[in-house]
Protein backbone atom coordinates (compact mmCIF):
# COMPACT_ATOMS: atom_id res chain seq x y z
CA UNK A 1 0.00 0.00 0.00
CA UNK A 2 1.23 3.44 -0.86
CA UNK A 3 2.24 5.47 2.20
CA UNK A 4 -0.64 7.81 2.99
CA UNK A 5 1.31 10.54 4.67
CA UNK A 6 2.71 11.67 1.32
CA UNK A 7 -0.50 13.37 0.35
CA UNK A 8 -0.23 14.78 -3.18
CA UNK A 9 -3.29 17.00 -2.61
CA UNK A 10 -2.12 18.80 0.49
CA UNK A 11 -1.99 22.58 0.16
CA UNK A 12 1.22 24.53 0.02
CA UNK A 13 2.45 26.33 3.12
CA UNK A 14 1.09 29.86 3.26
CA UNK A 15 3.76 32.39 4.05
CA UNK A 16 1.33 35.24 4.36
CA UNK A 17 0.16 35.83 7.97
CA UNK A 18 -3.59 35.49 8.38
CA UNK A 19 -5.38 36.94 11.44
CA UNK A 20 -7.82 34.64 13.17
CA UNK A 21 -9.96 37.62 14.32
CA UNK A 22 -10.07 39.72 11.16
CA UNK A 23 -7.11 41.83 12.20
CA UNK A 24 -4.17 42.45 9.93
CA UNK A 25 -0.61 41.72 11.09
CA UNK A 26 1.90 44.44 11.69
CA UNK A 27 2.59 46.22 8.45
CA UNK A 28 5.98 45.65 6.88
CA UNK A 29 8.34 48.36 7.98
CA UNK A 30 11.56 49.58 6.46
CA UNK A 31 14.59 47.22 6.53
CA UNK A 32 15.92 46.70 10.01
CA UNK A 33 18.57 49.17 11.13
CA UNK A 34 21.23 48.95 13.78
CA UNK A 35 19.51 51.51 16.02
CA UNK A 36 19.67 50.54 19.69
CA UNK A 37 16.47 51.18 21.63
CA UNK A 38 17.75 52.83 24.80
CA UNK A 39 14.75 55.10 25.42
CA UNK A 40 16.63 58.32 24.66
CA UNK A 41 14.22 59.40 21.93
CA UNK A 42 11.24 58.71 24.15
CA UNK A 43 12.81 60.71 26.96
CA UNK A 44 13.52 63.64 24.64
CA UNK A 45 9.98 63.55 23.27
CA UNK A 46 8.54 63.50 26.78
CA UNK A 47 10.66 66.50 27.81
CA UNK A 48 9.76 68.42 24.66
CA UNK A 49 6.05 67.81 25.22
CA UNK A 50 6.01 69.86 28.42
CA UNK A 51 8.81 72.28 27.59
CA UNK A 52 6.57 75.29 27.07
CA UNK A 53 3.96 74.43 29.67
CA UNK A 54 3.64 76.88 32.55
CA UNK A 55 3.48 73.93 34.90
CA UNK A 56 4.65 75.88 37.99
CA UNK A 57 1.48 77.97 37.97
CA UNK A 58 -0.74 75.04 37.01
CA UNK A 59 0.79 72.85 39.70
CA UNK A 60 0.03 75.37 42.41
CA UNK A 61 -3.55 75.86 41.23
CA UNK A 62 -4.18 72.09 41.02
CA UNK A 63 -2.72 71.37 44.47
CA UNK A 64 -4.61 74.32 45.96
CA UNK A 65 -7.85 73.05 44.41
CA UNK A 66 -7.27 69.61 45.95
CA UNK A 67 -6.78 71.08 49.42
CA UNK A 68 -9.77 73.37 48.95
CA UNK A 69 -12.03 70.37 48.21
CA UNK A 70 -10.71 68.77 51.39
CA UNK A 71 -11.73 71.82 53.42
CA UNK A 72 -8.18 73.02 54.16
CA UNK A 73 -7.68 76.83 54.14
CA UNK A 74 -4.97 78.12 51.81
CA UNK A 75 -3.14 79.66 54.76
CA UNK A 76 -2.71 76.22 56.37
CA UNK A 77 -0.36 74.74 53.75
CA UNK A 78 2.70 75.70 51.72
CA UNK A 79 3.83 74.26 48.38
CA UNK A 80 7.49 73.80 47.46
CA UNK A 81 9.11 74.47 44.10
CA UNK A 82 8.17 71.77 41.56
CA UNK A 83 10.68 69.11 40.53
CA UNK A 84 10.54 67.46 37.12
CA UNK A 85 11.44 63.84 36.44
CA UNK A 86 10.29 60.85 34.39
CA UNK A 87 8.31 57.70 35.03
CA UNK A 88 9.94 54.81 33.19
CA UNK A 89 7.68 52.34 31.39
CA UNK A 90 8.68 48.93 30.04
CA UNK A 91 5.92 47.83 27.68
CA UNK A 92 6.48 44.12 27.08
CA UNK A 93 4.70 42.23 24.31
CA UNK A 94 5.17 38.47 24.21
CA UNK A 95 4.10 36.18 21.37
CA UNK A 96 3.75 32.46 22.07
CA UNK A 97 3.87 30.27 18.94
CA UNK A 98 1.93 27.02 18.93
CA UNK A 99 0.35 24.52 16.55
CA UNK A 100 -3.30 23.61 16.52
CA UNK A 101 -5.46 21.47 14.28
CA UNK A 102 -8.86 22.47 13.00
CA UNK A 103 -11.35 20.24 11.16
CA UNK A 104 -14.14 21.36 8.89
CA UNK A 105 -16.43 19.33 6.60
CA UNK A 106 -14.71 18.74 3.28
CA UNK A 107 -17.88 19.18 1.24
CA UNK A 108 -17.80 17.92 -2.32
CA UNK A 109 -14.49 16.37 -3.37
CA UNK A 110 -13.43 15.10 -6.76
CA UNK A 111 -12.67 11.49 -7.53
CA UNK A 112 -9.03 12.39 -8.13
CA UNK A 113 -8.60 13.79 -4.61
CA UNK A 114 -6.62 11.47 -2.39
CA UNK A 115 -8.40 10.97 0.92
CA UNK A 116 -6.27 9.86 3.86
CA UNK A 117 -7.47 7.24 6.28
CA UNK A 118 -7.87 8.01 9.99
CA UNK A 119 -4.40 6.65 10.70
CA UNK A 120 -2.91 8.51 7.77
CA UNK A 121 -4.54 11.77 8.84
CA UNK A 122 -3.22 11.37 12.37
CA UNK A 123 0.29 10.70 11.02
CA UNK A 124 -0.03 13.74 8.78
CA UNK A 125 -1.02 15.87 11.78
CA UNK A 126 1.88 14.71 13.97
CA UNK A 127 4.51 15.01 11.25
CA UNK A 128 3.51 18.43 9.98
CA UNK A 129 2.93 19.85 13.47
CA UNK A 130 6.57 19.14 14.21
CA UNK A 131 7.61 20.56 10.83
CA UNK A 132 5.74 23.82 11.41
CA UNK A 133 7.24 24.21 14.87
CA UNK A 134 10.75 24.09 13.42
CA UNK A 135 12.54 27.39 12.78
CA UNK A 136 11.44 27.79 9.17
CA UNK A 137 11.92 30.71 6.81
CA UNK A 138 8.28 31.66 7.30
CA UNK A 139 8.74 31.83 11.08
CA UNK A 140 11.92 33.89 10.69
CA UNK A 141 10.12 36.29 8.34
CA UNK A 142 7.28 36.69 10.81
CA UNK A 143 9.68 37.41 13.69
CA UNK A 144 11.50 39.95 11.51
CA UNK A 145 8.23 41.74 10.80
CA UNK A 146 7.50 41.86 14.53
CA UNK A 147 10.96 43.25 15.22
CA UNK A 148 10.61 45.99 12.59
CA UNK A 149 7.04 46.99 13.45
CA UNK A 150 6.36 50.20 15.34
CA UNK A 151 4.94 50.53 18.83
CA UNK A 152 1.43 51.58 17.80
CA UNK A 153 1.19 48.73 15.28
CA UNK A 154 2.12 46.02 17.78
CA UNK A 155 0.10 47.29 20.74
CA UNK A 156 -2.99 47.17 18.53
CA UNK A 157 -2.44 43.40 18.21
CA UNK A 158 -2.16 42.70 21.95
CA UNK A 159 -4.49 39.91 23.01
CA UNK A 160 -5.15 38.71 19.44
CA UNK A 161 -4.29 35.39 17.81
CA UNK A 162 -2.37 35.66 14.53
CA UNK A 163 -1.95 32.70 12.15
CA UNK A 164 1.22 33.00 10.05
CA UNK A 165 1.72 29.49 8.67
CA UNK A 166 -0.65 26.65 7.85
CA UNK A 167 -0.94 23.38 5.91
CA UNK A 168 -3.96 21.17 5.22
CA UNK A 169 -5.05 17.78 3.90
CA UNK A 170 -8.23 15.81 3.15
CA UNK A 171 -8.84 12.71 5.24
CA UNK A 172 -11.14 10.61 7.33
CA UNK A 173 -11.62 11.58 11.00
CA UNK A 174 -13.54 9.91 13.76
CA UNK A 175 -17.00 11.40 14.23
CA UNK A 176 -16.98 13.71 17.24
CA UNK A 177 -20.63 13.16 18.05
CA UNK A 178 -20.67 9.35 18.24
CA UNK A 179 -16.90 8.98 18.81
CA UNK A 180 -16.72 6.37 16.07
CA UNK A 181 -19.42 4.12 17.58
CA UNK A 182 -21.84 4.89 14.72
CA UNK A 183 -24.58 5.30 17.31
CA UNK A 184 -25.59 8.52 19.09
CA UNK A 185 -27.73 9.08 22.17
CA UNK A 186 -31.44 9.27 21.50
CA UNK A 187 -32.58 12.84 22.08
CA UNK A 188 -36.20 11.82 22.75
CA UNK A 189 -35.47 9.70 25.82
CA UNK A 190 -32.02 11.13 26.60
CA UNK A 191 -30.48 7.69 26.20
CA UNK A 192 -32.74 6.03 28.80
CA UNK A 193 -34.72 3.88 26.32
CA UNK A 194 -38.01 4.74 28.02
CA UNK A 195 -40.25 7.79 28.22
CA UNK A 196 -42.99 8.85 30.62
CA UNK A 197 -46.31 7.22 29.80
CA UNK A 198 -48.32 9.75 27.72
CA UNK A 199 -51.61 8.26 28.94
CA UNK A 200 -51.24 8.56 32.71
CA UNK A 201 -48.18 10.80 32.85
CA UNK A 202 -46.61 8.20 35.16
CA UNK A 203 -49.18 8.79 37.90
CA UNK A 204 -51.50 5.76 37.66
CA UNK A 205 -50.90 2.29 39.06
CA UNK A 206 -53.63 0.75 36.89
CA UNK A 207 -52.78 2.28 33.51
CA UNK A 208 -53.26 -0.26 30.70
CA UNK A 209 -50.65 1.37 28.45
CA UNK A 210 -47.71 1.19 30.87
CA UNK A 211 -49.10 -1.55 33.14
CA UNK A 212 -48.71 0.78 36.10
CA UNK A 213 -44.96 1.25 35.63
CA UNK A 214 -45.32 4.86 34.56
CA UNK A 215 -42.98 4.36 31.55
CA UNK A 216 -43.12 2.91 28.05
CA UNK A 217 -40.37 2.06 25.55
CA UNK A 218 -39.15 4.90 23.34
CA UNK A 219 -40.35 4.35 19.75
CA UNK A 220 -37.52 6.49 18.33
CA UNK A 221 -34.76 4.15 19.53
CA UNK A 222 -36.86 1.00 20.14
CA UNK A 223 -35.89 1.10 23.80
CA UNK A 224 -32.13 0.93 23.16
CA UNK A 225 -31.35 4.57 24.01
CA UNK A 226 -29.23 4.75 20.85
CA UNK A 227 -29.97 5.86 17.30
CA UNK A 228 -27.94 6.00 14.11
CA UNK A 229 -25.62 9.02 14.23
CA UNK A 230 -26.93 11.70 11.92
CA UNK A 231 -23.59 13.49 11.57
CA UNK A 232 -21.69 10.55 10.09
CA UNK A 233 -24.82 8.66 8.89
CA UNK A 234 -23.75 5.60 10.84
CA UNK A 235 -20.27 5.42 9.30
CA UNK A 236 -18.39 6.36 12.48
CA UNK A 237 -16.17 8.75 10.54
CA UNK A 238 -16.34 11.90 8.43
CA UNK A 239 -14.36 13.21 5.49
CA UNK A 240 -12.86 16.49 6.69
CA UNK A 241 -10.32 19.06 5.68
CA UNK A 242 -7.82 19.19 8.50
CA UNK A 243 -5.85 22.40 8.72
CA UNK A 244 -2.73 22.53 10.87
CA UNK A 245 -2.19 26.14 11.87
CA UNK A 246 0.94 27.68 13.39
CA UNK A 247 -0.23 30.81 15.16
CA UNK A 248 0.92 33.33 17.74
CA UNK A 249 -1.00 34.74 20.69
CA UNK A 250 0.12 38.07 22.07
CA UNK A 251 0.21 39.03 25.75
CA UNK A 252 1.20 42.36 27.27
CA UNK A 253 3.00 43.01 30.52
CA UNK A 254 3.60 46.59 31.66
CA UNK A 255 6.28 47.53 34.19
CA UNK A 256 6.30 51.09 35.55
CA UNK A 257 8.73 52.63 38.01
CA UNK A 258 9.41 56.15 39.21
CA UNK A 259 11.63 57.79 41.81
CA UNK A 260 10.93 61.27 43.13
CA UNK A 261 14.12 63.38 43.15
CA UNK A 262 15.49 63.62 46.67
CA UNK A 263 13.81 60.39 47.71
CA UNK A 264 15.46 56.98 47.93
CA UNK A 265 12.12 55.20 47.46
CA UNK A 266 11.20 53.73 44.08
CA UNK A 267 7.49 53.30 43.37
CA UNK A 268 6.66 50.20 41.32
CA UNK A 269 3.06 49.48 42.34
CA UNK A 270 0.29 51.55 40.76
CA UNK A 271 -3.50 51.48 40.67
CA UNK A 272 -5.30 50.86 37.38
CA UNK A 273 -6.21 54.53 37.20
CA UNK A 274 -2.60 55.65 37.78
CA UNK A 275 -1.33 53.15 35.21
CA UNK A 276 -3.77 54.50 32.64
CA UNK A 277 -2.69 58.11 33.29
CA UNK A 278 1.01 57.23 32.96
CA UNK A 279 0.51 55.25 29.73
CA UNK A 280 -1.50 58.11 28.18
CA UNK A 281 1.31 60.55 29.02
CA UNK A 282 4.20 58.28 28.05
CA UNK A 283 6.24 58.59 24.86
CA UNK A 284 7.69 55.34 23.48
CA UNK A 285 10.60 54.49 21.22
CA UNK A 286 9.45 52.98 17.94
CA UNK A 287 12.47 50.67 18.02
CA UNK A 288 11.91 47.71 20.34
CA UNK A 289 14.30 45.53 22.27
CA UNK A 290 13.52 42.13 20.76
CA UNK A 291 14.32 38.72 22.22
CA UNK A 292 13.73 35.42 20.46
CA UNK A 293 12.50 32.58 22.66
CA UNK A 294 11.77 28.90 22.03
CA UNK A 295 8.49 29.01 20.12
CA UNK A 296 8.04 32.70 20.79
CA UNK A 297 9.24 36.26 20.62
CA UNK A 298 9.32 39.13 23.10
CA UNK A 299 9.43 42.85 22.22
CA UNK A 300 10.09 45.51 24.86
CA UNK A 301 9.41 49.17 24.17
CA UNK A 302 10.92 51.77 26.48
CA UNK A 303 8.78 54.76 27.30
CA UNK A 304 8.98 57.80 29.55
CA UNK A 305 6.17 59.89 31.00
CA UNK A 306 6.95 63.43 32.21
CA UNK A 307 6.15 63.86 35.90
CA UNK A 308 6.32 66.71 38.38
CA UNK A 309 6.49 66.55 42.15
CA UNK A 310 5.81 69.17 44.81
CA UNK A 311 6.21 68.81 48.53
CA UNK A 312 3.33 70.18 50.59
CA UNK A 313 3.72 71.08 54.26
CA UNK A 314 0.52 71.16 56.28
CA UNK A 315 0.26 73.31 59.39
CA UNK A 316 0.58 71.23 62.53
CA UNK A 317 2.06 68.23 60.68
CA UNK A 318 5.76 67.36 60.77
CA UNK A 319 5.63 64.94 57.81
CA UNK A 320 5.18 66.62 54.41
CA UNK A 321 3.09 65.21 51.55
CA UNK A 322 4.56 64.45 48.12
CA UNK A 323 2.16 65.29 45.29
CA UNK A 324 3.02 63.71 41.94
CA UNK A 325 1.35 64.94 38.78
CA UNK A 326 1.82 63.31 35.40
CA UNK A 327 1.77 64.43 31.78
CA UNK A 328 0.88 67.65 30.08
CA UNK A 329 -2.54 67.67 31.75
CA UNK A 330 -0.92 67.31 35.22
CA UNK A 331 -3.19 64.55 36.50
CA UNK A 332 -2.38 63.41 40.06
CA UNK A 333 -0.99 59.88 40.54
CA UNK A 334 0.16 57.93 43.61
CA UNK A 335 -2.19 60.08 45.65
CA UNK A 336 -1.09 60.55 49.28
CA UNK A 337 -3.65 59.79 52.05
CA UNK A 338 -4.16 63.48 52.71
CA UNK A 339 -7.60 63.15 54.29
CA UNK A 340 -6.30 60.70 56.89
CA UNK A 341 -4.61 63.74 58.41
CA UNK A 342 -7.09 66.47 57.44
CA UNK A 343 -10.06 64.57 58.91
CA UNK A 344 -8.20 63.34 61.97
CA UNK A 345 -9.92 65.85 64.28
CA UNK A 346 -13.38 65.07 62.88
CA UNK A 347 -12.67 61.36 63.28
CA UNK A 348 -11.70 61.83 66.93
CA UNK A 349 -14.80 63.93 67.65
CA UNK A 350 -17.02 61.33 65.99
CA UNK A 351 -15.44 58.46 67.94
CA UNK A 352 -15.77 60.39 71.18
CA UNK A 353 -19.45 61.12 70.51
CA UNK A 354 -20.17 57.45 69.81
CA UNK A 355 -18.44 56.45 73.05
CA UNK A 356 -20.41 58.95 75.12
CA UNK A 357 -23.74 57.89 73.63
CA UNK A 358 -26.94 59.68 72.72
CA UNK A 359 -27.59 61.57 75.97
CA UNK A 360 -25.06 64.38 75.54
CA UNK A 361 -26.77 66.87 73.25
CA UNK A 362 -23.87 69.35 73.35
CA UNK A 363 -21.41 66.68 72.21
CA UNK A 364 -23.66 65.69 69.32
CA UNK A 365 -24.04 69.33 68.25
CA UNK A 366 -20.26 69.76 68.21
CA UNK A 367 -19.90 66.58 66.14
CA UNK A 368 -22.62 67.59 63.67
CA UNK A 369 -21.04 71.02 63.13
CA UNK A 370 -17.65 69.39 62.57
CA UNK A 371 -19.07 67.02 59.93
CA UNK A 372 -21.18 69.70 58.25
CA UNK A 373 -18.09 71.90 57.93
CA UNK A 374 -16.48 69.37 55.55
CA UNK A 375 -18.37 69.09 52.27
CA UNK A 376 -16.92 65.65 51.54
CA UNK A 377 -18.16 64.24 54.85
CA UNK A 378 -21.58 65.92 54.59
CA UNK A 379 -22.09 64.46 51.10
CA UNK A 380 -21.03 61.01 52.30
CA UNK A 381 -23.34 60.91 55.33
CA UNK A 382 -26.28 61.99 53.14
CA UNK A 383 -25.70 58.98 50.89
CA UNK A 384 -26.14 56.42 53.69
CA UNK A 385 -29.96 56.30 53.54
CA UNK A 386 -30.07 55.62 49.78
CA UNK A 387 -27.42 52.91 49.95
CA UNK A 388 -29.15 51.23 52.89
CA UNK A 389 -32.55 51.17 51.18
CA UNK A 390 -31.10 49.73 47.96
CA UNK A 391 -29.31 46.96 49.87
CA UNK A 392 -32.40 46.20 51.99
CA UNK A 393 -34.61 45.91 48.87
CA UNK A 394 -32.20 43.41 47.29
CA UNK A 395 -31.90 41.35 50.47
CA UNK A 396 -35.66 41.40 51.01
CA UNK A 397 -36.24 40.07 47.50
CA UNK A 398 -33.56 37.42 47.98
CA UNK A 399 -34.81 36.24 51.38
CA UNK A 400 -38.52 36.52 50.58
CA UNK A 401 -39.38 39.10 53.26
CA UNK A 402 -40.75 42.63 53.17
CA UNK A 403 -38.62 45.75 53.27
CA UNK A 404 -40.58 47.07 56.26
CA UNK A 405 -39.83 43.94 58.30
CA UNK A 406 -36.11 44.56 57.91
CA UNK A 407 -36.28 48.29 58.60
CA UNK A 408 -38.56 48.27 61.63
CA UNK A 409 -37.87 44.93 63.30
CA UNK A 410 -36.86 45.29 66.92
CA UNK A 411 -33.33 44.16 67.75
CA UNK A 412 -34.59 42.17 70.73
CA UNK A 413 -37.04 40.21 68.54
CA UNK A 414 -34.57 39.20 65.82
CA UNK A 415 -34.43 35.52 64.89
CA UNK A 416 -31.42 33.87 63.24
CA UNK A 417 -32.61 34.70 59.72
CA UNK A 418 -33.27 38.34 60.60
CA UNK A 419 -29.87 38.63 62.29
CA UNK A 420 -28.19 37.25 59.17
CA UNK A 421 -30.03 39.77 56.98
CA UNK A 422 -29.10 42.64 59.30
CA UNK A 423 -25.46 41.54 59.33
CA UNK A 424 -25.34 41.25 55.53
CA UNK A 425 -26.96 44.66 55.08
CA UNK A 426 -24.50 46.26 57.48
CA UNK A 427 -21.40 44.77 55.82
CA UNK A 428 -22.55 45.82 52.36
CA UNK A 429 -23.49 49.26 53.66
CA UNK A 430 -20.02 49.77 55.14
CA UNK A 431 -18.44 48.76 51.83
CA UNK A 432 -20.65 51.11 49.81
CA UNK A 433 -20.28 54.11 52.12
CA UNK A 434 -16.52 53.54 52.32
CA UNK A 435 -16.34 53.54 48.51
CA UNK A 436 -18.52 56.66 48.40
CA UNK A 437 -16.14 58.44 50.78
CA UNK A 438 -13.12 57.43 48.67
CA UNK A 439 -14.88 58.65 45.52
CA UNK A 440 -15.82 61.97 47.11
CA UNK A 441 -12.22 62.32 48.33
CA UNK A 442 -10.96 61.52 44.78
CA UNK A 443 -8.59 58.90 46.16
CA UNK A 444 -6.79 61.14 48.67
CA UNK A 445 -7.68 58.82 51.56
CA UNK A 446 -6.52 55.35 52.55
CA UNK A 447 -8.87 52.37 52.35
CA UNK A 448 -8.40 51.57 56.04
CA UNK A 449 -9.24 55.08 57.24
CA UNK A 450 -12.15 55.34 54.80
CA UNK A 451 -13.70 52.10 56.07
CA UNK A 452 -13.21 53.10 59.71
CA UNK A 453 -14.80 56.52 59.13
CA UNK A 454 -17.68 55.01 57.14
CA UNK A 455 -18.48 52.58 59.95
CA UNK A 456 -18.61 55.42 62.49
CA UNK A 457 -20.80 57.57 60.23
CA UNK A 458 -23.28 54.70 59.86
CA UNK A 459 -23.41 54.25 63.65
CA UNK A 460 -23.79 58.00 64.20
CA UNK A 461 -26.93 58.53 62.09
CA UNK A 462 -29.34 56.61 64.44
CA UNK A 463 -28.05 58.68 67.39
CA UNK A 464 -29.16 61.85 65.62
CA UNK A 465 -32.78 60.69 65.86
CA UNK A 466 -32.63 60.83 69.65
CA UNK A 467 -33.46 64.12 71.37
CA UNK A 468 -32.60 65.12 74.94
CA UNK A 469 -33.63 62.15 77.13
CA UNK A 470 -34.79 64.60 79.84
CA UNK A 471 -37.18 66.36 77.45
CA UNK A 472 -40.37 65.01 79.04
CA UNK A 473 -39.29 65.83 82.59
CA UNK A 474 -38.18 69.37 81.70
CA UNK A 475 -41.36 70.17 79.80
CA UNK A 476 -43.58 68.77 82.57
CA UNK A 477 -41.88 70.93 85.21
CA UNK A 478 -41.90 74.04 83.02
CA UNK A 479 -45.56 73.55 82.07
CA UNK A 480 -46.70 73.19 85.70
CA UNK A 481 -44.71 76.25 86.71
CA UNK A 482 -46.08 78.38 83.85
CA UNK A 483 -49.66 77.30 84.52
CA UNK A 484 -49.31 78.13 88.23
CA UNK A 485 -47.90 81.59 87.50
CA UNK A 486 -50.62 82.24 84.92
CA UNK A 487 -53.34 81.18 87.35
CA UNK A 488 -52.04 83.51 90.06
CA UNK A 489 -51.60 86.41 87.61
CA UNK A 490 -55.11 86.17 86.18
CA UNK A 491 -56.60 85.65 89.66
CA UNK A 492 -55.11 88.84 91.00
CA UNK A 493 -55.26 90.87 87.74
CA UNK A 494 -58.32 89.56 85.83
CA UNK A 495 -57.97 91.72 82.71
CA UNK A 496 -57.68 91.02 79.00
CA UNK A 497 -54.26 92.67 78.96
CA UNK A 498 -53.04 90.32 81.67
CA UNK A 499 -54.27 87.29 79.71
CA UNK A 500 -52.41 88.37 76.57
CA UNK A 501 -49.35 89.11 78.65
CA UNK A 502 -49.49 85.60 80.13
CA UNK A 503 -49.86 84.05 76.69
CA UNK A 504 -46.87 86.04 75.42
CA UNK A 505 -44.92 84.94 78.48
CA UNK A 506 -45.80 81.30 77.73
CA UNK A 507 -44.56 81.63 74.13
CA UNK A 508 -41.28 83.08 75.40
CA UNK A 509 -40.97 80.25 77.91
CA UNK A 510 -41.54 77.69 75.11
CA UNK A 511 -38.75 79.19 73.04
CA UNK A 512 -36.45 79.43 76.05
CA UNK A 513 -37.14 75.81 76.99
CA UNK A 514 -36.45 74.45 73.47
CA UNK A 515 -33.32 76.54 72.95
CA UNK A 516 -31.74 76.60 76.41
CA UNK A 517 -33.20 73.94 78.68
CA UNK A 518 -33.78 70.92 76.43
CA UNK A 519 -31.60 72.38 73.62
CA UNK A 520 -33.74 70.44 71.17
CA UNK A 521 -34.33 73.39 68.86
CA UNK A 522 -30.63 74.29 68.84
CA UNK A 523 -29.86 70.63 68.16
CA UNK A 524 -32.46 70.50 65.38
CA UNK A 525 -31.00 73.61 63.69
CA UNK A 526 -27.52 72.06 63.71
CA UNK A 527 -28.56 68.60 62.46
CA UNK A 528 -30.83 70.04 59.76
CA UNK A 529 -27.75 71.47 58.04
CA UNK A 530 -26.76 67.90 57.10
CA UNK A 531 -30.12 67.26 55.36
CA UNK A 532 -30.15 63.55 56.11
CA UNK A 533 -32.85 60.92 56.56
CA UNK A 534 -33.00 57.66 58.50
CA UNK A 535 -35.54 54.88 58.05
CA UNK A 536 -37.57 57.08 55.69
CA UNK A 537 -37.81 59.87 58.29
CA UNK A 538 -36.20 63.24 58.44
CA UNK A 539 -33.39 63.55 60.98
CA UNK A 540 -34.06 64.66 63.68
CA UNK A 541 -37.78 64.44 64.41
CA UNK A 542 -39.19 67.28 66.54
CA UNK A 543 -42.72 65.88 66.83
CA UNK A 544 -42.46 65.28 70.59
CA UNK A 545 -40.99 68.76 71.12
CA UNK A 546 -43.85 70.34 69.18
CA UNK A 547 -46.43 68.37 71.19
CA UNK A 548 -44.97 69.60 74.49
CA UNK A 549 -44.94 73.21 73.25
CA UNK A 550 -48.52 73.07 71.99
CA UNK A 551 -49.67 71.45 75.25
CA UNK A 552 -48.09 74.23 77.32
CA UNK A 553 -49.63 77.00 75.19
CA UNK A 554 -53.04 75.34 75.03
CA UNK A 555 -53.02 74.79 78.79
CA UNK A 556 -52.07 78.42 79.37
CA UNK A 557 -54.88 79.73 77.16
CA UNK A 558 -57.42 77.37 78.70
CA UNK A 559 -56.49 78.31 82.26
CA UNK A 560 -56.56 82.04 81.49
CA UNK A 561 -59.92 81.88 79.74
CA UNK A 562 -61.53 79.75 82.46
CA UNK A 563 -60.28 82.00 85.25
CA UNK A 564 -61.35 85.15 83.39
CA UNK A 565 -64.86 83.79 82.79
CA UNK A 566 -65.26 82.66 86.36
CA UNK A 567 -64.11 86.03 87.67
CA UNK A 568 -66.44 88.10 85.50
CA UNK A 569 -69.56 85.94 85.61
CA UNK A 570 -69.35 84.48 89.09
CA UNK A 571 -68.73 87.76 90.78
CA UNK A 572 -65.30 86.98 92.21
Amino acid sequence: MQPENNNPDKKENKAKATPEHKSSPAASAAPATEVIADGSKAREAAALEVKNVDFARKLNSIVSAIFSRCGVPIADFTVSEPLSFFAKVNYNLTWNFKCRASDKPAGKISDETHVLSQTGLDEFTQKNSKELEKESDITKAYIKRLAEAKFTELTALAGQIMAFNRISAIGRARCKKCHGSKKAMCEICNGKGVITCPSCQGLSDSCSMCNGTGFINCDNCNGTGKVTCRDCKGMGELIVEREIIYDSESFKDIEISLSVPGSDKTITSFSKEDEKIILEAANFDDQSLGTEMPHGYKATFLGYAPCFAVRVNLRGETTPFDFILCGKSLKPICKPPLLDVVFKEESNILSSTLNIGSDDVDEKIVCVKALAGKAILAKTIRSIENYELDIIKKEAAKQGVTVESIIWENKNDLNNKAKLIKSTVREQLIDNVSLELMTNAQGFISKEFSRYFAKNLIDFVPLLMMLNPNTKTVWTAVSLAVWLVNSLAVYFVPTIACIFLCIGLSIAVCAFTSITLTKNWTYYSAVSSLRIRHKLRKVPNLTSEAIHSVRLLFGTILINVVLFVLYNYRGW
